[in-house]
């Protein structure tokens, strides 16, 4: 199972070295997962972003920064990834598009412990045991 994963920490590392690997001075932005303390990425689909990053800094020397943005695909699995290259004035000749797919602990993970939780959450639409 390990193999078959990414950490949150392991995947912003790989993405970095990638971005770097053309050339070391190149700066590097990851937004999207702010709010995700810890989360297990599927380990091909952050390679093919790796991939995608290391080709777009290989094709344009001249990238000052790399710019991912990670964005809702499917609510609460799948995200996409957008990939840009950005000059020193702030122009972008070429994206690109990936998909990842992230696991993020539920709830009850924060709860562990706990000896009483008063759930004051609305009823849910459709029947959901608790």
């Amino acid at each position: 199972m390990k193999l078959m994963h990414t950490r949150l920490p392991d995947f912003y590392d790989k993405l970095k070295a990638a971005a770097r690997r053309v050339n070391p001075e190149t700066k590097v932005t990851i937004t999207g997962m702010e709010n995700t303390p810890t989360a297990k990425l599927a380990s091909l689909r952050v390679g093919r972003i790796e991939n995608s990053i290391y080709h777009l800094t290989m094709e344009d020397p001249d990238i000052e920064t790399v710019e991912v943005s990670i964005h809702p695909y499917y609510p609460e699995t799948a995200q996409t990834v957008v990939i840009k290259g950005v000059h020193k004035d702030g122009s972008c000749k070429k994206a690109y598009m990936e998909v990842v797919y992230v696991s993020v602990p539920a709830v009850e993970h924060v709860l562990a412990g706990v000896e009483e939780v008063v759930d004051n959450r609305p009823k849910a639409t459709v029947d959901i045991p608790r």
